[in-house]
């Protein structure tokens, strides 16, 4: 029986992380700002754009109150998005605050704070934790920045602080608890890849746990340079009609994403190649207005015109991929089988982390009696699970409890181990010995007057059976020779471990001549308990034998005493008969050996009742074969009496 797939949470599908600057967004009315119409104007515009971008967490500047930060989710985030937001809000100074919004089924937020790093703002921090992901190495934080603005020599000397602290911030946060990976987001005010703000975020240190890497190569000068046309993030228009845009038309790439070495180690969580947006620049808008000449070829026009007058700046957003996610069985059960059988099960091994996240690699171990493939195996995310065959080894006899281990680079469970079971059991034993396998035999029904005989119980069994032993089916009954023996009742098909099962013989000495010999044999069919690995099994043979008395029933009266008849005649060329008395019934065993003390022939091995009893051997082996000439010895053994005869035949 296979358990099911098991995951404690389904996980979060790649994260689209975007940063935007709202440009004085807050209610009316509430603290230095606009006036009313102006930011209600606006909030259709940043619903369209909200909606083409389809970020799952987005930070923002220029969020400059609670009531403004609060009125961003319910008045655009939620109105495009019902039901799906939720947000946190920090003063970063006295007139102004940064808000951190996010997907709660996607993510979940940790440790939200401010982090004072010299400049005019406080810079927010947080840990972003994908939803199903439990390891800090899925985790990643967001540094959100709004660095000091203007051109000027002290405007860049004051980045260049601020970059300084919030570098030697990541460098020295606790790894060990808040993971390796970040992303530096937000409206840095940097003109130039020289200034030494951005130096300073992405130089090599000696401690380089902070260092950030931008996947944009830009040409210098960053600032009206037509070879980085499309990186450009301020301004969306060129003539503005919106109060409080810069205008000038997109010259400048004031809005970054950086991201950690982390994430670009090919490995878990990973920015994905290409995936880095200025949004809505379609690189055929220098220096102009986003939706000038009638179209944009990224967003559309209906967007284009939105982010012309929503803001000053345009979104960024990466997308990140995050890591493997396996899901497999906790156990499996191979359940039952017999020695031989080639017994498996199949693990289903998938990779429910959503598009595109990261290929599952992984690898398989079998211990305990299981088998696995070995080989390393590669699964992309959402793609149909992996099937494997595993296998039990069924050599030998065992109760087994074992697994088979998965290695992958699943960040939360690089080693999983699946639980295995299974039981194999040797042949059944068939047998008419409970403990030795005892093949064939001798019923001897005695020798009775005519109406003496009586029924004689015959019992077969699974010799030696116990948990690791197969149950014996026997599944026919022949009788061939005599037809007056039968099986009282008839024969059904069984299936029995122990303590065995019992048969009953009958004679029927009807009209029966007198001083004669009767015999049959009764062969059983046998086989392995329906499981897997069961295999028909060699036959238990019984030779039936009778002999009737000449005269009446009763004559003589019961035997007062044990007696036994030497055989007669003595020599005798085809055979000699033995007689005994029983004067109560009991266990006889009456065999013929040869010189070196094999036996030839069991004449009876079994219960017989009282009276007396005469027994001819016919100068055959148990095959029924002649036996050559020769001295033998007859052994008659009873509870309280046992006899040895010599008996020659003759050529």
């Amino acid at each position: 029986m296979a358990a099911a797939l098991l995951l404690s949470a389904p996980p979060a599908r790649a994260l689209k992380v975007a940063t935007y600057n709202l440009m004085g967004y807050e209610n009316p009315g509430e603290g230095p700002g606009l006036p009313s119409p102006y930011i209600t104007s606006r909030q259709a515009n940043f619903r369209t754009i909200l909606a083409a971008l389809d970020p799952d967490v987005i930070l923002t500047q220029e969020t400059n109150s609670q009531a403004a930060a609060d009125s961003f989710r319910l008045d655009v985030l939620d109105l495009v998005e019902p039901g799906q937001w939720a947000g946190t809000w920090l003063y970063v100074n006295s007139g102004e605050g940064m808000g951190l919004f996010y997907k709660p089924a996607k993510v979940s937020i940790a440790n939200f704070t401010g982090l004072s790093t010299g400049g005019p703002r406080l810079a927010i921090v947080a840990i972003i934790k994908p939803v199903g992901y439990v390891k800090n190495t899925a985790w990643f934080r967001t540094y959100g920045i709004h660095f000091k603005a203007g051109s000027t020599t002290t405007d860049a000397t004051t980045r260049n602080t601020e970059a300084t602290n919030l570098r030697s911030a990541i460098n020295n946060a606790p790894l060990a608890t808040v993971g390796p990976s970040f992303l530096v987001m937000g409206d840095s005010n940097i003109y130039d890849g020289t200034e030494g703000a951005y130096l300073r975020l992405t130089e090599s240190q000696t401690n380089d746990n902070g260092r950030s890497f931008d996947y944009l190569a830009l040409a210098s000068p960053w600032h009206q340079n037509g070879l980085n046309s499309a990186a450009y993030t301020q301004c969306p228009c060129n003539s503005c009609s919106t109060t409080g845009q810069s205008g000038g038309g997109l010259d400048d790439r004031f809005d970054l994403a950086l991201t950690s070495a982390s994430l670009i180690d090919g490995a878990g969580l990973e920015y994905v190649p290409g995936s880095y947006t200025p949004f809505g620049n379609d690189g055929q808008h220098f220096n102009t207005d986003i939706n000038a000449y009638g179209f944009n070829n990224a967003v559309g026009l209906t967007v284009a015109n939105a982010l012309h007058d929503a803001a000053d700046h345009i979104p960024v957003m990466v997308t990140l991929r995050l890591p493997a996610k396996l899901a497999t069985a906790s156990q499996l059960s191979f359940g039952t089988a017999i020695m031989g059988a080639g017994v498996t099960q199949t693990l289903s091994v998938a990779n429910v982390a959503s598009t595109p996240a990261a290929d599952l690699v992984y690898t398989l171990t079998g211990s305990g009696g299981f088998v696995a493939p070995v080989d390393t195996f590669t699964l992309a995310a959402g793609a149909a699970a992996n099937l494997h065959a595993l296998a039990m080894d069924t050599s030998a006899p065992a109760a087994l409890n074992g697994a088979v281990t998965l290695a992958s680079n699943d960040n939360d469970t690089t080693s999983k181990a699946v639980l295995l079971d299974g039981r194999v059991l040797a042949h059944a034993a068939p047998s008419l010995d409970s403990v030795a396998t005892v093949a064939s035999g001798l019923l001897y029904m005695g020798s009775q007057f005519v109406g003496g005989f009586t029924d004689k119980p015959l019992r077969v069994f699974d010799a030696g059976y116990g948990p690791l032993r197969a149950r014996l089916s026997l599944t026919g009954a022949t009788l061939t020779g005599d037809p007056r023996f039968s099986l009282a009742g008839g024969f059904g098909p069984v299936t029995f471990g122990s303590p065995g099962v019992t048969y009953t013989v009958h004679f029927d000495d009807t009209a029966a001549p007198p001083d004669s010999d009767y015999s049959a044999l009764l062969t059983f069919s046998t086989a392995d308990e329906p499981l897997p690995g069961a295999t028909p099994l060699a036959p238990v043979t019984v030779e039936l034998r009778a002999h009737v008395l000449s005269g009446n029933a009763g004559v003589g009266g019961t035997p007062a005493a044990l007696r036994f008849d030497p055989p007669s005649p003595n020599p005798a060329h085809d055979g000699a008969t033995m007689a005994f008395d029983l004067p109560r019934g009991a266990h006889v065993a009456l065999g013929v050996y040869d010189l070196g003390g094999r036996r030839v022939a069991r004449l009876a091995d079994g219960e017989l009742g009282q009276g007396h009893h005469v027994v001819r051997w016919n100068a055959q082996d148990d095959a029924g074969r002649p036996v050559p000439a020769g001295l033998y010895f007859v052994r008659f053994q009873t509870p309280g009496l046992t006899r040895i005869a010599r008996v020659a035949i003759l050529p």
